[in-house]
């Protein structure tokens, strides 16, 4: 299974008149992306770590590579994320509203994503990424 897989069971969701359909649509759609850019960096032996760790980790990987599309990429992951733990934590007072066009919308931005990020030159985004690494040391 590919992680952008998910995406089709985000869209599914999005429009369903149940509030937690909707709310899960957002979580799948948040984890579409971080699966699709962890299999990415798996496949060019970047490992993330095995801990809740492993999102902000794949955001800073993107937002350090130096390379601009990643760079705005990661902002709309860590956007996405955002919008995930508040699907899936706040259901007493939530910051978004999980209405059909709000989840829509986040689908939109999910199928956007793994679009652009698949149009980035693989060898200059694990070279960036490295060198932030190695920064890190």
């Amino acid at each position: 299974m590919e992680g952008k897989e998910f995406l089709e069971l985000a869209k599914r969701l999005q429009n369903s008149e149940d509030e937690a359909e909707r709310r899960t649509s957002v979580s799948r759609a948040y984890y579409a992306l971080f699966n699709h850019v962890k299999s990415f960096l798996n496949i060019h032996n970047i490992k993330l770590p095995r801990t809740a760790q492993a999102h902000e980790s794949a955001h800073l990987y993107l937002s350090n590579s130096g390379i601009e599309e990643a760079e705005d990429l990661a902002d709309t992951l860590n956007n996405l994320r955002e919008k995930r733990n508040d699907a899936d934590y706040e259901l007493i007072s939530p910051k978004y509203n999980h209405n059909k066009v709000n989840c829509g919308f986040t689908c939109v931005k999910a199928i956007q994503f793994v679009n652009r990020f698949d149009k980035i030159n693989p060898a200059s985004l694990v070279k960036g990424i490295l060198e932030y690494m190695k920064q890190r040391e």
